[in-house]
């Protein structure tokens, strides 16, 4: 897991979005199939350990589908098991809304990845919601709290680049 997370940090741009962990930001990234915009966030996982972070990304997935992706941080155990083919519904609490989507691990990144389509509810609240609280139902995901504030102008952009 920990590899996985360095790789990503590098994708992402390593210390720049760990020095600026509560502010969402927008930008292209490059990815397994080529750059993509990618709106980003991050979450202090223990205040004891300031590195140790969760992140949530969201790019585009097709014309109308937003392919999300939560790294959780973990001190190690994950997946739950060691079962590669991992798979929970997550429920993200978006206030005073709650969702349930299917999410299952990925073993590249060590992400839980789950998908949404751009225009639902459930899109509409992350950008104006105040937070989100990721968790899953059995607690084997490691809960975390990410702000929003910020999140719709980063999620315009990668809903602006989901256009044909």
């Amino acid at each position: 897991m920990r590899h996985h997370l360095t790789v990503l940090l590098c994708l992402l741009g390593g210390p720049a979005v760990a020095a600026d962990c509560a502010a969402w930001s927008a930008s292209m990234q490059e990815d397994e199939g080529g750059p993509r915009m990618t709106a980003s966030i991050c979450a202090v996982a223990s205040a004891s350990t300031p590195e140790a972070q969760h992140y949530f990304l969201v790019q585009c997935a097709g014309s109308d589908t937003l392919a999300m992706r939560y790294l959780p941080f973990t001190d190690g155990g994950y997946p739950p098991g060691g079962d590669e083919e991992f798979a929970t519904d997550l429920r993200l609490q978006l206030a005073p809304e709650t969702y349930t989507l299917p999410a299952r691990f990925e073993s590249m990144d060590g992400a839980m990845a789950f998908e949404s389509q751009v225009n639902t509810p459930f899109a509409d609240s992350l950008m104006r919601a105040e937070q989100i609280v990721l968790s899953d139902a059995e607690g084997k995901v490691p809960a975390a709290t990410f702000t929003l504030k910020g999140s719709r102008g980063a999620l315009q952009a990668v809903i602006e680049s989901c256009a044909p």
